[in-house]
């Protein structure tokens, strides 16, 4: 995983490049930068910075108001696409929270 000190970094590297003026190749030599990082960096903010604009779309729940069957635990499942994950009572609402965005860019 990406620390948040890099992609500060290079926010405000992109953002100076921006102001710059100069074409992308002039101001990676300026800056001693390569350009496969200038481009990795620019389309990685770009992807984490729309998938924070993105609306979190809600999924109905349709629970089943019968008992429990015998055996069964205190869980739901989430189907986020192709992918279902079982969530269970105690969870991390963080961690859910990020498995979910990785789960809507795939």
């Amino acid at each position: 995983m990406i620390s948040n000190e890099q992609s500060s970094l290079w926010e405000q590297r992109l953002a100076e490049y921006e102001t710059s003026g100069k074409s992308v190749v002039a101001w990676c030599i300026e800056q001693s930068v390569r350009k496969n990082q200038f481009y990795y960096w620019s389309k990685k903010l770009r992807q984490d910075q729309a998938a924070k604009d993105r609306p979190v779309e809600w999924l109905s729940l349709n629970p089943d108001h019968g008992k429990p069957a015998s055996g069964a635990t205190n869980s739901i499942s989430v189907r986020v696409g192709q992918v279902t994950v079982e969530i269970k009572s105690g969870f991390d609402q963080h961690l859910l929270r990020e498995i979910v965005q990785v789960l809507q860019t795939i």
